[in-house]
């Protein structure tokens, strides 16, 4: 009986899921919190700002919260480097 190799071609890579979310097939990730949402994503090397502008409707970001890295208040400049922990925070005593 002849042996056959089997060849991946033009799926996904071995160990990705192919239902998942294309954010988490990164390697390179920030971990990104805002109220009830927690994710890790491919976000290193952008700016807070573009990272607000990205995940404004995915995470239902309030745009006058306040952006703070590793715990650290940051403008919308801020480099976003691997490994960072960003979150998107209300003032306290704020509705919503």
């Amino acid at each position: 009986m002849p042996v056959e190799r089997l060849h991946n071609q033009g799926g996904p890579a071995l160990g990705q899921d192919p239902f998942g979310d294309g954010f988490a097939q990164a390697e390179r990730h920030v971990e990104v919190i805002h109220g009830v949402y927690s994710h890790s994503l491919p976000l290193v090397g952008m700016t807070v700002g573009q990272a607000r502008d990205e995940l404004t409707h995915r995470m239902n970001i309030d745009p006058d919260a306040v952006s703070v890295v590793d715990g650290q208040e940051v403008d919308e400049n801020t480099i976003l480097h691997e490994g960072q922990v960003l979150n998107f925070v209300k003032r306290a005593g704020e509705k919503g």
